[in-house]
């Protein structure tokens, strides 16, 4: 948490979120053509790039369990209900706050709940006497070995919140800590030091706060019956916001000392026998956490056995992502909230829609292996009008309630948004690639089908086509759940939809909306239609130069594209038989059938066989631009300083975030010409009158081996996505102009990379497959069901008629 998460940190989150909220949808949502009622939506679900089994969603405890814990028992078991419970969000996830900890002689100074208490005890030899003046507190008096130094039953309020999770079906437990207690700081306070860019831990207690840390971990395992699953010794070391005085605990820790710290937390960790990993070191964005993480030697990295990063700001989650894959590592989004982009409210769904549209990006781009909000219960009265006016918290109550066992629990529409994520992806679900930045979707746990939750922050309601072709079976009569939270409904069940023959799932999502569809029917991968770049011929291009990876004699650069290069051209072979985000893959050369390697951090050539130095991790978010993480380094591959030159080297380097980075990975295969057949009539999609003008209409007519019948599919427009080519003049199968009208005519229109030109391919059976058009979400079909040579072809609802089944070849 940051300590002005409510006054400059809100004010950035406003303007980020709503930048981001004016940018949703944008990857496939196409203009409407005029005259149409609404905005068409297709949403292509991938279930071959699974993340791995999710772990849940969670918040930490600290200040509102501190304030609450010692409630009456009815109201701290409504709280619990409501956060943790069945019919609640169903949170599994619980961050515990092991309290630093103030003199007893400073007067309270924090917001209310912040005081965490600590573990330590001081006897009364070492308090001041009665009535004496000026008196000094001994330094050094605390001896983590003697049991009367400790307090076993401190910390009584967040506690039964641990057991209160527990008990509601809570398996992930994380104790993190903000500070070392007064007595061990130079400042003698646990807010931070006197200049926040300095550390506060004095340079001789790194061994006795590690024993700290063990020793408060092992007596609250005692006390609560819970196991910590990991150990963060540190919150958002590389800030300057940590002053003494502050109104919370904090300390700031350069990266030397985060490295002390971390490597004398895992040594007494292992001195009391607790084989609980460290986690480092939750710092406030990814990008920060980069810059510490590259800091790091490899000793205390060795030490580090999770990866904790908060996304307060957003640029580089997958730069963590990688890092995590490329040390082998957990991650988790451990800590966020967003509050300020609307005054105080109860109903209005701005800060949910930006609120989800966080959840939805975090998962999407950094893979956590769980979600942990930062207060999901926030003060009531620091919210109001006059105060913050603001929006911070699942739930808000006076947390210095007068009269706690009638204190009301005011869930804001946030609370809401969070349920149409955590009651239905569940843990053990794994999160799935999609190609809409407004969706997040995951397989549910025991091939239970999947659920894709959708954010539609526009004004207007949007027809959103979710394309199910990645999925090996659809059963078309399964029904599917809708769950709506907007401005007039808190996760509302509205009709139930189905699915159709032809793979697809339309629904209408309202202005302003968070909606869940829950699909049970859905199963497997379909291989054919899967994303991973096995099976063909392979050519990268870089995202930033825009030229292919090719092979330079023993040397790996980057040149303009050739198709006919096959020194440009790469093979892909999976190491593994699963669609796991972290499966290896071997890529070996077409020319020389060498496999890129990685020796220490040099980027060559060797012999291809099994060695970890030839492995690569593929990452993406299902956008069509991916990063490839080396496995015995962790380095990813690299367009050398960032180079856009021709013949410039690549090689193997740290992940940056950077578009050198990154690579579009496409079919190098060469266009195969084939007829498209219509199963209803048995004629074939011609251009009319072989014409080659632009705009000609697509019909049907007698087959023949004329050019003007012979098309490829072309992959284009991204992951499972092709263009349709037309041999005879090299033009695109096209929605004439970009239409989503029902009935609206196909034609040739030069390829330009138009949503309108972008077609998935669905196998329906038999050998027969369905074109289903990116921008609209609708299916090539035979205008009329008619069997007529000359009949146009046009966009229709996806049902798998057999005017819509077509015969490739």
């Amino acid at each position: 948490m940051s300590p002005q998460h409510r006054t400059a940190r809100s004010a950035r989150v406003v303007a980020l979120t709503a930048l981001a909220a004016l940018a949703a949808g944008t990857l496939t949502a196409a203009p409407a053509a005029a005259g149409d009622a609404a905005v068409r939506v297709t949403v292509r679900l991938d279930p071959s790039y699974q993340q791995q089994p999710f772990q849940g969603w969670g918040t930490a405890l600290a200040w509102f369990a501190n304030a609450t814990g010692n409630w009456p028992d009815a109201k701290r078991t409504e709280l619990a209900d409501a956060l943790y419970g069945a019919d609640g969000l169903g949170f599994t996830v619980a961050r515990y706050n092991i309290g630093g900890g103030d003199s007893p002689e400073t007067a309270p100074y924090m917001r209310p709940g912040a005081a965490v208490p600590g573990y330590w005890n001081r006897p009364a030899a070492y308090g001041p006497p009665g009535g004496a003046a000026g008196w000094t507190e001994q330094p050094n008096w605390w001896d983590p070995g003697n049991p009367d130094h400790w307090n076993p039953q401190a910390d009584a309020a967040q506690r039964w919140w641990l057991t209160a999770a527990k008990s509601r079906g809570a398996d992930t437990f994380e104790a993190f800590s903000n500070s070392a207690p007064y007595f061990m700081t130079d400042s003698g306070l646990v807010s931070g030091a006197v200049n926040g860019s300095q550390d506060n831990l004095r340079a001789d207690q790194y061994d006795r706060f590690a024993a700290y840390l063990a020793g408060s971990l092992q007596r609250a395992q005692a006390a609560t019956g819970v196991t910590f699953g990991s150990l963060s010794p540190m919150n958002e070391p590389g800030t300057s916001y940590w002053h003494a005085g502050g109104p919370q605990e904090g300390s700031h820790w350069d990266t030397a000392s985060q490295t002390h710290l971390a490597t004398s937390v895992r040594a007494a960790l292992d001195a009391a026998h607790l084989a609980t990993p460290v986690a480092a070191m939750d710092e406030t964005d990814p990008a920060l956490f980069r810059t510490d993480w590259s800091a790091y030697p490899a000793a205390a990295r060795a030490a580090v056995g999770k990866l904790n990063t908060h996304t307060y700001s957003t640029g580089g989650r997958g730069v963590v992502r990688d890092l995590a894959k490329g040390g082998g590592l957990p991650a988790w989004m451990s800590e966020v909230d967003l509050g300020g982009s609307a005054p105080q409210s109860f109903t209005d769904m701005a800060p949910a829609l930006d609120f989800a549209h966080r959840i939805t990006d975090d998962v999407r781009e950094l893979e956590p292996g769980a979600w942990v909000m930062w207060q999901a219960v926030e003060d009531y009265t620091n919210m109001t009008p006059g105060r913050e006016d603001s929006n911070w918290g699942l739930v808000q109550v006076d947390l210095n309630s007068t009269d706690p066992a009638n204190e009301p629990l005011r869930r804001n529409k946030k609370y809401w948004a969070m349920a149409n994520y955590s009651r239905f992806v569940r843990p053990g679900a794994r999160v799935i690639a999609s190609d809409s930045t407004d969706t997040l979707a995951a397989l549910r746990p025991n091939g239970a089908g999947a659920v894709a939750v959708y954010t539609n922050s526009s004004a207007t309601a949007r027809t959103v086509t979710f394309d199910l072709a990645g999925f090996q079976s659809v059963d078309a009569s399964a029904p599917v759940q809708q769950w709506t939270t907007d401005g007039g409904k808190d996760l509302v069940r509205g009709v139930d939809l189905t699915a159709t023959a032809a793979k697809t799932l339309t629904a209408t999502v309202g202005p302003g909306s968070v909606t869940t569809f829950v699909l049970p029917g859905v199963s497997g991968t379909a291989t054919a239609a899967a994303t991973v770049p096995t099976g063909q011929v392979r050519r990268l291009v870089n995202d930033r130069s825009g030229l292919a990876l090719a092979a330079s004699g023993a040397a790996v650069v980057q040149r303009v594209v050739n198709a006919a290069d096959t020194a440009q051209q790469w093979n892909f072979a999976r190491l593994a038989g699963t669609y796991d985000s972290t499966a290896a893959y071997r890529i070996t050369n077409a020319k020389s059938g060498k496999a890129l390697s990685v020796a220490g951090s040099t980027l060559g050539f060797a012999t291809a066989g099994g060695s970890t130095q030839q492995q690569w991790v593929l990452s993406t978010t299902g956008d069509g631009r991916d990063t490839l993480v080396n496995r015995a380094s962790g380095l990813l591959l690299d367009v050398t300083g960032q180079s856009t030159a021709d013949g410039a080297p690549v090689g193997a380097w740290q992940p940056t975030g950077g578009t050198n980075q990154s690579w579009a990975i496409s079919s190098a295969a060469a266009d195969a010409y084939k007829s498209l057949k219509v199963r209803l009539s048995g004629r074939c999609a011609e251009v009319a009158g072989g014409s080659t003008t632009a705009g000609a209409a697509v019909v049907q007519h007698t087959c023949a081996s004329a050019a003007d019948q012979q098309w490829t599919l072309r992959p284009g427009g991204g992951p499972g996505q092709v263009n349709v080519v037309v041999r005879a003049t090299g033009q695109c199968l096209d929605v004439s102009g970009a239409s989503t009208a029902d009935g609206a005519p196909l034609v040739q229109y030069p390829c330009n990379g138009g949503a309108n030109q972008q077609w998935s391919v669905r196998d329906t059976g038999s050998g027969y497959v369905t074109l289903l058009a990116r921008h609209s979400g609708e299916c090539l079909d035979v205008d009329g069901s008619s069997t007529a040579d000359g009949a146009a072809l046009v966009q229709r609802p996806c049902t798998a008629a057999l005017g819509q089944q077509l015969l490739v070849g």
